[in-house]
């Protein structure tokens, strides 16, 4: 059994066009948690993968991209808004991260999970690429 890992991805691309091509690549690959920070689970390789994929995209010289691995359990501090809907952090009656994401420990391949909001009801549901797919029944 490959290893999942939950991160954090930051960005700030100096580029629009460059700034357009990593959101889009993150945005396949992890979830949105605010205008430039992403969250997603990945193996060892699949991280690999994707961090060379942003390196191909960005200038070196003008471009500043990071990844924060989470701890398990994560703690989390927020003010104002925190975590867009379908996405925790946490522990207690809050699942963490890899289990919102469908990796709970244990697991094989990861298989799509559903949670409910609190605020409208609405369920998201992760595929397998550690993604949270908003919006899709």
């Amino acid at each position: 059994m490959r290893a999942r890992r939950a991160w954090i991805i930051g960005y700030d691309i100096a580029s629009p066009r460059r700034l357009r091509r990593v959101a889009r690549l993150l945005e396949r690959r992890a979830v949105r948690i605010q205008y430039s920070l992403f969250a997603g689970c990945w193996t060892e390789a699949e991280f690999e993968r994707l961090w060379k994929e942003l390196a191909a995209l960005i200038h070196p010289r003008r471009d500043d991209v990071r990844a924060w691995p989470v701890p398990e359990p994560p703690e989390v501090t927020t003010l104002g808004q925190g975590l867009p809907d379908g996405v925790w952090l946490g522990e207690g009656r809050v699942p963490g991260l890899q289990e919102v994401l469908g990796f709970g420990q244990g697991e094989g391949r990861p298989r799509a999970r559903r949670r409910r909001t609190a605020s409208a009801g609405a369920s998201t549901p992760a595929d397998a690429s550690g993604k949270l797919l908003a919006g899709k029944e």
